[in-house]
């Protein structure tokens, strides 16, 4: 007798049809699910990019306008965007205008990744070298020495003058020089004085608490005097085609990094508040209180601010030849 699967013959012909039906619903299912794979993945993509882009772009614009009013004589020269598939890269490039003459003063630069964060990938800073004994280790930046100011209200043990310099300094020869003011002083009185050679106002934008503790520092025996070195220092480039504009400008910037918030919105904030005598009067060009200047020029054209009484303390900066 016949097995009982004999009474029903396969239908092979069946079998192929199921096979190949049940072979293109997976390969159907395999191309749909890659299919939103790569749709979600490109979704993804196209949103971290895009938020790597706008954190980017918002954090060099800040980098940017804030680097308008931070740093003596220093000038943003423009910011470099290089991409990779999952990063950007971006490098701004600096240089100090010396009597007419630019003089490149480094690059910085950022990694910002699609999670929306970013780090300094380059940032070298000024250094110096000495010994614990020597009576000055003045800091040098891509081979120029770099400015140092003195707070009228701050005690040094002692401040410099290297006004005497300008005597061995060949003629061809541009220079860059800081000047610390005994007090503070408007911007009127400043450009009385100094306009022809004026490069860069230093405003006043310290607390009583900061010129307490530095003051404390530098009464301790045990440690060098902190002068403020120029790229700490905060304050604005005269315009010679437009004087009024460059303080209201350090104003605009000032209340527009305190307003947007971001990585300068506390620091803007506590220089108003110092300006302002935390409210008491008008954040305005006339209640900026201008205590040192970064004046350029040949060696002749600064030897004529030798004598003049409202300079405490005076320090050589970058220097370039002319031709």
């Amino acid at each position: 007798m016949n097995k009982e699967n004999d009474f029903f013959p396969k239908d092979f012909e069946f079998e192929k049809l199921v096979k190949k039906a049940r072979k293109r619903s997976i390969i159907k299912m395999v191309l749909i699910s890659l299919g939103i794979s790569l749709i979600v993945l490109f979704g993804l993509y196209f949103i971290g990019d895009t938020v790597m882009k706008t954190k980017m772009e918002k954090e060099t614009d800040s980098d940017s306008t804030w680097n308008k009013i931070m740093g003596a004589n220093i000038e943003n020269r423009g910011t470099e965007y290089n991409y990779s598939l999952t990063s950007a890269t971006a490098k701004t490039t600096f240089v100090k205008v010396v009597g007419g003459v630019p003089i490149p003063w480094g690059e910085q630069e950022k990694v910002f990744n699609m999670l929306g964060s970013s780090h300094p990938i380059s940032n070298d800073g000024p250094s110096g070298f000495g010994y614990s004994d020597d009576e000055r280790i003045p800091l040098y930046y891509e081979g120029e020495r770099v400015v140092e100011f003195f707070h009228p209200q701050v005690n040094y043990k002692q401040i410099f003058d290297d006004r005497v310099l300008l005597n061995e300094i060949h003629e061809n020869t541009v220079v860059e020089m800081a000047f610390s003011f005994d007090d503070g002083y408007s911007i009127e009185e400043v450009n009385k004085v100094f306009k022809e050679q004026l490069s860069w106002y230093w405003v006043d934008t310290y607390s009583e608490n900061d010129i307490e503790s530095d003051n404390q520092h530098n009464a301790d025996e045990n440690f060098r005097d902190d002068p403020i070195y120029g790229f700490e220092a905060f304050g604005f480039s005269y315009n010679r085609s437009a004087e009024d504009y460059s303080a209201t400008n350090f104003i605009s910037i000032l209340k527009q990094m305190k307003e947007e918030g971001g990585n300068y919105q506390g620091d803007a904030e506590k220089i108003i508040n110092n300006i302002t005598n935390q409210g008491k009067i008008k954040l305005e060009p006339q209640n900026l209180k201008i205590i040192g200047v970064v004046v350029t020029g040949k060696p002749s054209d600064l030897i004529k601010f030798s004598d003049e009484s409202m300079i405490r303390g005076a320090t050589l900066g970058a220097t370039t030849d002319l031709y």
